[in-house]
C-alpha cells in the first residue's frame, strides 16, 4: 500500500469524528478556496477513480501539488460531483491546509513546514479538537509509521478544518503562496 494511499485511509477514520465543525459548510465560501486553490497552480481534482476507492476522504501530494476531495456520496468509478456533505467540505479546509504548510516552504518542491511552532501549535489544537479526537489521529497516523513531524502536520491541518472558515483558509493561500 503506498504512502498515500495509508495516509488518505487514516484521514477517513479521523474525518468521521462526529463532532461539528465550527468552520462555516457554505458552498460558495468553499469555491472561493477551491478557485485560490487552483489559481495558485494546485491542480484540484475531485472523486478520483484511482484514489477514491470508499476508503479515501482525500489527499494533498506537494510533490505534485494535486489536492483531492473523495466526496462521501461519490458514485462508483465516476469523477462527478455530487452533492457535498459537511465532511467533503471538512476534507477540502484540510486538505487545503496542507496547501499552506507546503506554501511555507514553496510550492516547487515536496517539503512542507507547520504554520504554528511550539507552544502555539500544541494551544491551537488543544483548543480545536477534543482529547479524545488528538489521540485518535496521533494512534492512528503511528500505527501506518507516520513519525512525529507528519503527525504534528495532521494535528494542525484537523484543527484548521475543525475551526477555520475557507475564506480565512483562501486568504491565507493568496498571501502566502507565491506562484
Amino acid at each position: 500500500m503506498s504512502v498515500f494511499r495509508k495516509l488518505a485511509s487514516v484521514v477517513v477514520g479521523l474525518s468521521m469524528f462526529g463532532a461539528p465543525s465550527l468552520a462555516k459548510d457554505s458552498a460558495e465560501e468553499h469555491q472561493v478556496l477551491w478557485d485560490t486553490l487552483e489559481r495558485k497552480g494546485v491542480e484540484v481534482l475531485l472523486n478520483d477513480t484511482d484514489l477514491c476507492d470508499g476508503v479515501a476522504a482525500g489527499l494533498y501530494s506537494p510533490s505534485h501539488n494535486v489536492l483531492i476531495v473523495c466526496q462521501d456520496r461519490r458514485l462508483p468509478l465516476t469523477t462527478k460531483e455530487v452533492e457535498w456533505t459537511p465532511n467533503d467540505y471538512d476534507t477540502l479546509r484540510h486538505e487545503a491546509h496542507h496547501v499552506l504548510q507546503d506554501c511555507l516552504d514553496g510550492l516547487d518542491n515536496d517539503t512542507s513546514v507547520l504554520f504554528f511552532e511550539g507552544r502555539k501549535m500544541t494551544e491551537f489544537v488543544e483548543n480545536s479538537l477534543t482529547q479524545k479526537q488528538i489521540e485518535l489521529i496521533i494512534k492512528q497516523y503511528g500505527e501506518i509509521g507516520a513519525d512525529d513531524e507528519v503527525i504534528r502536520m495532521e494535528l494542525e491541518a484537523f484543527a484548521v478544518a475543525q475551526t477555520v472558515s475557507p475564506l480565512t483558509i483562501a486568504d491565507s493561500i493568496d498571501e502566502i503562496c507565491r506562484v
